[in-house]
Formats: C-alpha cells, sequence, structure tokens
C-alpha cells in the first residue's frame, strides 16, 4: 500500500483505484485526531512510510498504534492524489500524445492522394476561369463549358477528386481535432477499463462550471460496460458539451445503424472534458491534496475577519487600496520621467524603424594587475578533497547537529560526521556507494552508510543544514560587500531521469527520446542557495518559482527576484507584487513590449514641458488602463493570495492589471539605468 506508481496505463489506473479502495476500507479518516498537531501527524507519517515492517513491529504499543494511523491517513490522501496523477498522464500522456501522432500520420498517408485529387480540380477550376464571358452578342451555354473541361480532366477523374477531397477535407473549420478525436476511439477499451470503478471509488464534486461535466461523466460510467443501444435522446440533457468534431463522431458513425449514438465516442469525449475540468479545478476530489479544491482553502466570513489584520500587515497593505493605488502610479510615472530624461543626453539611443536600438558595446579592457591578481588568488587557495572540506565545514558549522533521525530520537553515533560526509559526496558526484564504502572502516561499511541514508539523510534535514550554512555564509566580511542577500535570482537545471516517475516529462530539447525533470534552484546575491524544488519536466516555471521562494531554507526574504522569461504573465507578475517580491524576468524581445500608464484624470504627459519628449513617446506607447477596476479587489480580496485558483475574473483581471503596471515599473527602472551611461550599461549588461 505504500509503494506508489512509476507508470501510467489502463490496468495501472485500475490497481491504483483498488490500491484507493482498499486504503479508504480501513477507516482511518474516522477517527478524530484534531487534538494532535499537525505537524505531529505529518512527522508520524513519514517515520511510517520510511520505515521496514520489523522496525513498526517493535515499537511501543501506543508509540505503534499513533505511527499506523497518521500514515494510513497520509495514504488516504497520497493515493488519491496518485491515482489521479495516473489518469492525468495516461491521458496527456498515453492517449492525447498516441492519438495525435497517429492522427498526423494518417494526414501524411492521405497528403499524396489530396494532392492528386486538388491538382485535378486546379485543372478543372483554371479551364473554368478562362472560359469566355457572355456577351450580348454571344452567349456562354454550360454544354461548352463542360466540353473545355473534359478536353482537359474527364468528367470521371474529376467526379473522383471531388469525392477523395470532400472525404479528407472537414465540412467545418470549428476545430483541428478531428483526426486525433477519430484516432483516440480506437482506444476506447482503456477508458472503459476503469471509468466506472474511477467514479465509484474517488468521490468527485463539481463547481457550477462543472456540474454538467460531471454529470456527462456519470452517465458515460453507466453506460462503459452497458450493452444496451443508445439513441440521441439518451444523452440529451449532455448535448451542449457535444461540440465540434465529436458530434459526427457520436452522432454520425456510418458503421452504426441510423438513430444510435456510438458509445465509444461519447465515453472518451466525456473522459477529456472531465480531464480538463480537473485541470481548472472545476471538478475536484474529496479527499485529495493536489487535486483538492483550492478554493476551499480560501478565507471568508468571521475567518477571514480574524485573520484579515494580520495578513494585510504581513503583505504591507492597507484595508483601502486607494493608497496602494496612488503608490503604484506614482512609481510609474516616476519611472516613465527617468527614462525621459536619459533619453535626452545618451547618444548611444537611436530609433529605427521606431525600433529602440542601443550602441553595440566593444570590449573592455582588464584591469591593471588583473593577472597577478589572479594568481596570488590560486595560490592561496588550499589543495584539498571534497571530503576534507566537508570535514571542515562540519567542525566550523556545526552542521551534523541538523541531520536528526527520522524517528525523533537523538541517539549518539560515533564518527557520525564521516559517515554523513561519504553519503554527501557519493551524492553530489553521483558515483554511488561502491567507490566511498570501506569494510575495515565502520564509519564506512555498507550497512552504516544505508543505516545513515535511511534514517539522517532526508528533505527536511537538508534544509535545515543548508539554513545553518546560509547564516554562516553571510557573517563572512566579504559576503557583506557582495549584497544583503535581498536579491534572488531563479532558474531551473534540466536533468534526465533513467528510472520510471510519474513526475517526470518528456521534452526532445533536453532529453531526447527519455522523460526529466528540472531542478529549480533558487540563489540570492550571497552566492548561497537559498531553497528549490523538483519540476516535472520542464513546466512553466513562473509559479513554481514563487513556489520556492515562499518555501526557502533560510536567509533574509529577497525583494527582487530575478529570472529569464520564466513564462511570463501579467497575472504572475501581479501575484509576486501582491506578495512583496519585484518579479524581474528578462523578457525575450523586449523591444515589442507597449507600455501603459495608470490614468484616473487627463493625460499623463505633456509633451512640451520635457526635453526629449518625442522619444519618449515613441518608446512608451501609453494605453489607457483605469484605477477603477483594480480599486474593489487591491484591498482586502488580492491580500488572500490563495486567490491565485478562483476564477473570479473581476480579481483575476485586477491582478493582472497589478502586474502590469509593476512589470512596467521594472522594465522602465532598467531602461533608465541603461540610459545613464555606458560604465553602468555596461555593468548591468553583465550582470
Amino acid at each position: 500500500m505504500r509503494t506508489a506508481p512509476t507508470r501510467a496505463s489502463g490496468r495501472v489506473m485500475v490497481a491504483e483505484l483498488h490500491r484507493v479502495a482498499e486504503i479508504g476500507r480501513l477507516g482511518a479518516g474516522a477517527v478524530v485526531v484534531e487534538p494532535v498537531p499537525a505537524v505531529k501527524l505529518s512527522a508520524l507519517a513519514r517515520y511510517g512510510l520510511a520505515s521496514k515492517a520489523p522496525t513498526l513491529r517493535d515499537l511501543e504499543v501506543d508509540r505503534q498504534a499513533a505511527t499506523l494511523l497518521a500514515t494510513v491517513r497520509h495514504l488516504e490522501t497520497s493515493s488519491v492524489d496518485d491515482a489521479l496523477d495516473v489518469l492525468d498522464l495516461l491521458i496527456t500522456s498515453n492517449l492525447l500524445a498516441r492519438a495525435e501522432r497517429a492522427g498526423k500520420a494518417e494526414q501524411l498517408r492521405t497528403f499524396p492522394k489530396l494532392r492528386k485529387a486538388a491538382r485535378t480540380m486546379a485543372s478543372a477550376v483554371e479551364v473554368l476561369m478562362s472560359a469566355p464571358e457572355a456577351t450580348e452578342d454571344r452567349l456562354v451555354s454550360l454544354v461548352e463549358v463542360w466540353k473545355a473541361i473534359e478536353e482537359v480532366v474527364p468528367r470521371e477523374k474529376l467526379a473522383s477528386a471531388v469525392e477523395t477531397i470532400t472525404a479528407f477535407v472537414p465540412t467545418t473549420d470549428d476545430d483541428a481535432a478531428a483526426e486525433w478525436r477519430a484516432e483516440l476511439i480506437k482506444r476506447y477499451r482503456t477508458v472503459q477499463g476503469f471509468i466506472e470503478l474511477l467514479l465509484a471509488t474517488i468521490r468527485f464534486r463539481a463547481v457550477e462550471a462543472g456540474t454538467a461535466v460531471l454529470a456527462m461523466v456519470r452517465a458515460a460510467a453507466a453506460r462503459a460496460k452497458n450493452r444496451r443501444r443508445y439513441g440521441p435522446g439518451d444523452i440529451t440533457a449532455h448535448e451542449a458539451l457535444i461540440t465540434g468534431s465529436w458530434r459526427p463522431l457520436i452522432y454520425r458513425n456510418p458503421d452504426l445503424p441510423e438513430g444510435q449514438i456510438d458509445k465509444a465516442a461519447f465515453v472518451p469525449c466525456a473522459v477529456m472534458h472531465l480531464h480538463h475540468a480537473l485541470r481548472r479545478r472545476d471538478v475536484f476530489a474529496e479527499g485529495s491534496e493536489r487535486w483538492s479544491d483550492p478554493r476551499a482553502r480560501l478565507l471568508d466570513g468571521q475567518a477571514w475577519q480574524q485573520a484579515q489584520s494580520r495578513i494585510l500587515a504581513s503583505l504591507e497593505l492597507e484595508v483601502e487600496p486607494a493608497g496602494h493605488l496612488a503608490e503604484l502610479a506614482s512609481a510609474l510615472e516616476g519611472a516613465y520621467i527617468r527614462v525621459l530624461d536619459g533619453l535626452g543626453a545618451n547618444t548611444a539611443v537611436q530609433f529605427v524603424g521606431g525600433r529602440l536600438q542601443l550602441e553595440k558595446l566593444g570590449a573592455a579592457e582588464e584591469p591593471p594587475l588583473m593577472k597577478e591578481l589572479r594568481s596570488l588568488l590560486d595560490g592561496m587557495l588550499p589543495r584539498l578533497d571534497f571530503p576534507e572540506l566537508l570535514l571542515e565545514v562540519f567542525d566550523r558549522t556545526g552542521l551534523p547537529a541538523d541531520f536528526t533521525h527520522i524517528s525523533g530520537a537523538d541517539s549518539p553515533m560515533e564518527d557520525f560526521p564521516v559517515s554523513l560526509a561519504a553519503l554527501i559526496v557519493a551524492e553530489a558526484c553521483n558515483v554511488g556507494l561502491v567507490p566511498i564504502e570501506k569494510p575495515n572502516v565502520p564509519a564506512l561499511t555498507r550497512a552504516r552508510l544505508l543505516q545513515v541514508d535511511q534514517g539522517y539523510l532526508r528533505g527536511e534535514t537538508i534544509a535545515a543544514a543548508n539554513a545553518r550554512l546560509i547564516a554562516a555564509q553571510a557573517e563572512l566580511d566579504i559576503v557583506r560587500c557582495w549584497g544583503g542577500g535581498h536579491i534572488a535570482s531563479a532558474d531551473g537545471l534540466c536533468f534526465v531521469v533513467p528510472v520510471q516517475n510519474l513526475h517526470t516529462g518528456h521534452n526532445p530539447v533536453y532529453f531526447g527520446r527519455q522523460r526529466g525533470a528540472t531542478w529549480l534552484n533558487v540563489v540570492n546575491d550571497q552566492v548561497m542557495g537559498i531553497g528549490g524544488l523538483v519540476v516535472p519536466g520542464t513546466l512553466r516555471d513562473s509559479l513554481f518559482i514563487l513556489d520556492a521562494i515562499h518555501n526557502l531554507d533560510g536567509g533574509p526574504k529577497p525583494e527582487t527576484v530575478v529570472t529569464d522569461t520564466a513564462s511570463y504573465s501579467d497575472i504572475v507578475s501581479g501575484l509576486f507584487a501582491i506578495c512583496g517580491y519585484q518579479f524581474s524576468p528578462r523578457i525575450a524581445d523586449l523591444a515589442d513590449t507597449r507600455h501603459r500608464s495608470v490614468r484616473t484624470t487627463g493625460p499623463v504627459w505633456r509633451p512640451s514641458s520635457r526635453r526629449g519628449s518625442s522619444r519618449a513617446v515613441a518608446v512608451c506607447q501609453t494605453m489607457t488602463s483605469t484605477a477603477p477596476a483594480l480599486a474593489p479587489h487591491t484591498g482586502a480580496a488580492v491580500a488572500q493570495i490563495q486567490l491565485a485558483g478562483v476564477a473570479d475574473r473581476d480579481a483575476a483581471r485586477a491582478r493582472g492589471e497589478h502586474g502590469v503596471v509593476d512589470q512596467v515599473v521594472d522594465e522602465l527602472g532598467g531602461a533608465a539605468i541603461l540610459l545613464s551611461g555606458v560604465a553602468v550599461n555596461r555593468r548591468v549588461r553583465r550582470g
């Protein structure tokens, strides 16, 4: 029951649903555990998941019961998450991906026939277009036109070409998914095998937008294994969801009798709608963590009133948004003015075809004595092995104290730092235990290394040790010259995962034919990794960056987060700003960006008042954005940062508009620095 799935298939999906049902029958969720802190339950569950059965059997009776209860309660949630992860991967990677590939292959297979038919049609139409027009003196009969066409293309050949084009070209342009949907129907047996069990095992609920989808899925599950024949009247209630190329596939299957729907098309159509609704959380699963309803976590009513002042204070916001909006408008206008001041005096700036261009920087000369300084520093660096360096860091910082046993017991172990250093070397260099184990050294035997690895090396102990290193690094004098830790950079390192795992993804650019993941690392301006997390495949990483920033191992809270483009959007920038961070992605194609201004009354710019204003107008094409769109939401609503998952269009628009203003301020701030001089420009570009 503790083993999570590693791949996705129809059989694995059925097995995972049976696992969910088996864990649910234990009834651990019905036990009242409110007096016990959630942190303690999590610690007991971690120990229960990591320990072997003999270890759990040897525990004291009360400790054993508490550990098993916490473990099973955790498994009730994680098993539902695992089952829905399998469903998601099964649909996206197995069903959809294969159907799309088969659909494209079918298109390529039919392309020669279609091209030949189109050439025949073109020849006939060319004759038709070159026929003389009828006049008062001369009439052109249809017989003459057909005679001219048949001299080029026989009528039978033309009729065959029309039939071919009619068969291969859809009659409507409502969607381009007809090919892969037709291929998806061929995999109906995969869906048929689990859809009924899925609804019987997992309790799905829906918001208003997902109610129709959930009803359609329940109807499809009831019909999946039923041998009865169904007609259009049996699915009238779900007709609104049967759109595009699904309609002919469901209602007009030429292989079925007239008036009978194709059940093999209706069921996959319902599953596709369920998958889309699950991802949007219009449909969600009770008892799940990752696939639950994010709206249920919002503070509302009395709970929000009690937490309002504390949350607003932590986000440095006021109840009334007027002051915050005024600060945004002032910062934006100030950024425009600083760019305007720099444009007039900087000769390195040109406008070519309405686009801003900066003069290219030449090679900078190396400062005097730089070569001697490098030689001096190289001579000062000690020559030592990696394990020796680790042991010295252990001695100076007391790092081994943060690696506590998973059971919570603090049992002393002789030469524990040696075993810990050996395991860190093995993990960091990815060499395994064979090169580091030594049977004649007690601290380096395989049994000792496995004991330390299983009991002491885990996520929370590594995070605690990293926090100690961050604090020690900040105490160094030279580090204080680098920065105060208030600027952070986030980027990802892609790597191939050689074993089967659900939480990996395909990307041929980075992983070839294999699957992989991305380690998203956050580094501050004191050159310390302050946090990170693993991202499946190469997904959009902007929201993962925000998650990593909220779960740092240590160090001061960064004020500015620098990334690459990072799947930037206005809403993402607004979420960062509301949470107190300046999101500064280095956006590609920045020259094409159209900037806005917050305008309440009158024009923001008066071109005659400042030098170089025509340049400013060319660079910063202002668009009107009104403050009332932000006002109802910038105060209390946006302070609840969980609103990221709520389908409130007004709140989402408010976050987007907030992000637009915040991002324009950041971009114009960078532009003002670039325009301030060549020396500063060079430093910024290097940074």
